[in-house]
């Protein structure tokens, strides 16, 4: 660990200090050639300063640097690191660093309801850091380290915990057309992928975020903006530079979006997956599988609505049986901002298919793919497999950019022939054949989150869970406290 943050402490050293180098040079350039170089400037426009230096984006890759080639704009202090020009006059063209830091504590008591290994208090560290390079608007290269570290969990780390130091991201984008607002991008290399509001596809397993080998083709043509892509998941391993690529899975897909004008600022997403893995496991059995997805995804807000709804349908094979599996899942909320600290109401909804045959026919276990491990709590306890759920909540917005937001859940099998699945679309966590029983159990949660600033954000969440007659008849069936809380800083 001490060797990981001597790394990222000296390499962020040198950057600033090949920045300041930058800047003495450019103090001692005679005034005739800064006219020179003045006069080259304004045969392009420079960019309007913002108010307020923008927000973060989810994505690393996604920041868009390019106003701070007005040196008005440049106002805080590493701004010198997330823009260095490299060609005069032509603010395409330059270099960008970053980072993110996350310390992170959880506590666990019972885990897997008491069939686990015994609780404990660990803590979770997180850091990245990525160099951005753009020449011009047809090429660019990006590339990111990651470093993820566990400290205490009793049982030691879990997969998802601990990589001690790896390539996290290393892409090329090749711009392969451009025609106005319209254009056709090339990735290729190594990339996180989040698409829609990520319910297949997210970028976090606990502590390591996913990435992905492969390529991936980025189009803008009138409303609508589509991907396609065709790849496969990098494997994590817990050493120095020795994550490999998954060979059990292959995953590829088109994923199509535009403006929906007949709904209140609504939205349409379109999307077909393909996905083949060597080695499924559910209730039924192992084996491999191949899955295609087909679905839609209408979203949008209004003054006071907002509202999210998906639905899909799975066929293929698994084994020598087909695939017959569905979802359906809603969001909506409704703001009422007239009132003291803006309260949201909100309901999620949903309902995941199960296996409804131990013995033959086709499977019918939903498979979330790559889904949202934190789509119920950041506890994630269970995945979206076998499923229905219930959940409202309350957000109340406090002064300071603190947002608190107490909720509850009901959670169902929606077949009682199959059983309990893991996050993140894991293996089978509970066999379905112990208990006959549908309902799985209930919690209340609350979640605080505070925005120190664009750079700092805190957060904690509190969790307790019931476990219902499949849980209690399966399992241990001991209730469930869970804590989390972390401050992350990026820049």
């Amino acid at each position: 660990m001490k060797c990981v943050r001597l790394f990222l402490f000296v390499l962020v050293a040198s950057v600033s200090a090949w920045a300041q180098t930058q800047e003495m040079k450019g103090t001692k350039e005679t005034k005739e050639t800064k006219e020179t170089k003045e006069t080259k400037e304004t045969k392009e426009a420079k960019p309007g300063c913002p108010s307020t230096h923008p927000n973060f984006p989810q994505t690393t890759y996604d920041e868009d640097n390019r106003y701070l080639s007005n040196p008005e704009c440049r106002t805080e202090v590493l701004d010198r690191l997330k823009y260095i020009p490299l060609r005069p006059g032509h603010k395409d063209y330059y270099l960008s660093f970053g980072a993110s830091v996350r310390e992170r504590g959880e506590y666990f008591s019972n885990p897997n309801w008491g069939s686990g290994p015994a609780g404990s208090t660990y803590l979770l560290q997180r850091y990245y850091v990525h160099a951005d390079l753009h020449l011009g608007d047809r090429f660019r290269f990006f590339t990111e380290l990651g470093s993820s570290l566990e400290n205490g969990r009793t049982g030691g780390p879990r997969s998802s915990d601990e990589d001690k130091l790896d390539v996290h991201q290393a892409f090329i984008d090749i711009g392969l057309w451009r025609s106005g607002k319209n254009h056709l991008t090339l990735r290729t290399g190594r990339q996180e992928i989040l698409l829609g509001d990520q319910s297949f596809l997210e970028g976090t397993i606990t502590n390591i975020r996913k990435s992905f080998d492969g390529f991936r083709l980025t189009g803008k043509f009138g409303d609508w903006t589509a991907d396609a892509f065709a790849v496969r998941q990098s494997k994590n391993n817990p050493g120095f530079f020795d994550d490999a690529l998954d060979h059990t899975t292959t995953f590829w897909g088109l994923y199509a979006v535009r403006p929906l004008p007949i709904l209140a600022g609504g939205h349409i997403d379109l999307y077909y997956f393909g996905l083949r893995n060597k080695k499924a496991v559910y209730d039924k059995g192992t084996g491999r599988e191949q899955r295609e997805t087909v679905g839609v995804r209408l979203w949008g807000s209004g003054e006071h609505w907002d509202y999210n709804q998906e639905y899909s349908f799975q066929f293929g094979r698994f084994k020598s049986d087909g695939i017959r599996a569905w979802a359906a899942a809603t969001e909506t909320g409704y703001r009422f901002d007239s009132m003291p600290f803006k309260p949201r109401l909100g309901l999620n909804a949903a309902a995941y298919s199960g296996n409804h045959n131990h013995s033959g026919g086709s499977l019918g276990t939903f498979n979330g793919l790559y889904e949202k491990s934190t789509y119920f709590t950041y506890a994630a306890l269970f995945g979206r497999r076998n499923l229905i759920d219930l959940q409202p909540s309350v957000q109340i917005n406090l002064p300071g950019k603190i947002t608190v937001t107490p909720n509850t859940a009901f959670f169902w099998r929606e077949s009682t022939e199959d059983g309990l699945y893991n996050a993140g679309s894991g293996p089978l966590l509970v066999t379905g054949r112990k208990s006959s029983a549908r309902y799985i159990g209930s919690q209340v949660a609350v979640q605080l989150k505070w925005s120190l600033d664009r750079h700092t954000t805190v957060f904690g969440e509190y969790l307790h869970f019931f476990p219902g007659d499949f849980l209690k008849q399966s399992t241990r069936g001991r209730n469930i406290n869970y804590a989390t809380w972390w401050v992350e800083y990026r820049f």
